[in-house]
């Protein structure tokens, strides 16, 4: 089988931490079983084609000079801010299209899989056609832009548009699910499946820290990693420690991670007189994220939706500190409740609350070591590992 993964969030490179990366391991777990080939829109700098590990990368220009793309990355966030990224949506999509249609003729693809209903998935739906089908369409669900069609005018016909050509649906979450059912009118029957997580790496040893990493507050912090970005919810996280310091004074806050929230947050560290007791690390690569993890008390998700509708499926990393066997406290939005089950795995708490995200903060603190809850997250995690997210992606498209 060939299999065309083609996806607007994807590294520039193999080296690349900055940007999330979870596609193209999709696409590098699926190599076990397939030939394998990605398409991404190109980033400035970046090889318009390369190899990275056993996937073949190819990247399409959509706008001249190609320092005057706009859209990506974090193509949401431009089209807010950016009236040339809005410029540039058409001729996205027809450069996308030409280059479905020129890889698929190539390569002799059998199955486009198609991550987010638009772009992707309206462009992979525009060559696919509905008569005698030159490959298969999987289309796979992510929430930003579900939410977002939601929104549009036009998202309903979108939807039904893209859904009436695909043949395979998955879903971050089942929440995600719910609303495409709800934009079709029907059962979409998409297969839920989270991103995955390498789950030997994050249950073996952790790596030392870098000298400006949390080590002046030793083992004794709550982590948060992720981007700075109103849908994480951190300024909860932020409001719910004074009454987590009550009980345990010595608890301190580490955020890894960067965003556009970053001054407010500090400002709101200030306001309720947390100065030094709230770390901002930034971004930090991936070896220093497990290392993170390994020594943190808690790793929390405050996830919440967002003022413009808009929350996440399943953070990948409420599965990697699972997997480094990590008390897991989040928001039960979207996804996250298909993973964490309430004091069996993990604990949830209600989206925006910071005095329930306290009280269950406490909870996970007092959990005794190597205790059930620790046990049943490993094993968890495990069911996420991308070695069986790729069988499970190859089961559903081999049926017919």
């Amino acid at each position: 089988m060939r299999i065309l993964v083609t996806a607007s969030t994807f590294p520039a490179g193999i080296e690349d931490g900055s940007r999330p990366r979870f596609v193209y391991d999709l696409a590098e777990a699926l190599s076990a079983h397939a030939r394998v080939y990605a398409l991404a829109p190109h980033h400035p700098g970046a090889p318009l084609r390369e190899r990275m590990g056993s996937v073949e990368v190819e990247r399409f220009r959509y706008w001249w000079p190609a320092s005057a793309e706009r859209l990506t990355p974090n193509m949401r966030q431009q089209l807010r801010s950016s009236l040339l990224a809005k410029v540039q949506v058409p001729f996205f999509v027809g450069a996308q299209v030409r280059a479905i249609r020129r890889l698929v003729a190539r390569h002799g693809i059998d199955v486009v899989n198609a991550h987010w209903v638009v772009p992707q998935g309206l462009s992979a739906a525009l060559v696919r056609g509905r008569h005698a089908p030159r490959f298969r369409l999987a289309l796979h669900l992510h929430a930003g832009d579900v939410y977002l069609l939601e929104r549009l005018p036009a998202g309903r016909s979108v939807a039904r548009y893209v859904a009436g050509r695909s043949d395979v649906l998955f879903a971050d979450g089942s929440h995600v699910r719910s609303t495409f059912s709800g934009l079709l009118g029907r059962d979409c029957g998409a297969r839920l499946q989270p991103m995955g997580v390498h789950a030997d790496g994050f249950g073996r040893p952790a790596p030392s820290l870098v000298r400006e990493g949390p080590a002046p507050h030793g083992g004794d912090f709550v982590l948060f990693v992720g981007r700075l970005v109103e849908k994480k919810g951190t300024v909860h996280l932020v409001r719910a420690m004074p009454a987590v310091r009550e009980r345990h004074p010595g608890i301190r806050l580490v955020l890894v991670g960067s965003g556009p929230e970053e001054a407010a947050l500090r400002a709101e560290v200030s306001r309720l007189g947390l100065d030094g007791l709230v770390a901002f690390l930034g971004h930090r690569p991936h070896p220093d994220v497990v290392a993170h993890l390994h020594r943190c008390r808690v790793a929390a998700v405050p996830s919440i939706v967002d003022r413009h509708g808009e929350t996440e499926g399943m953070p990948t990393v409420v599965v990697e500190a699972m997997a480094a066997g990590v008390r897991v406290v989040a928001s039960a939005v979207d996804g996250i409740p298909d993973v964490v089950r309430h004091g069996e795995n993990g604990w949830l708490c209600r989206e925006k609350d910071p005095a329930d995200l306290a009280e269950k903060l406490l909870l996970a603190l007092d959990d005794p070591p190597e205790s059930d809850v620790v046990r049943s997250a490993v094993r968890t995690a495990r069911l996420y590992d991308w070695a069986e997210v790729a069988r499970h992606y190859m089961d559903a498209l081999a049926r017919r």
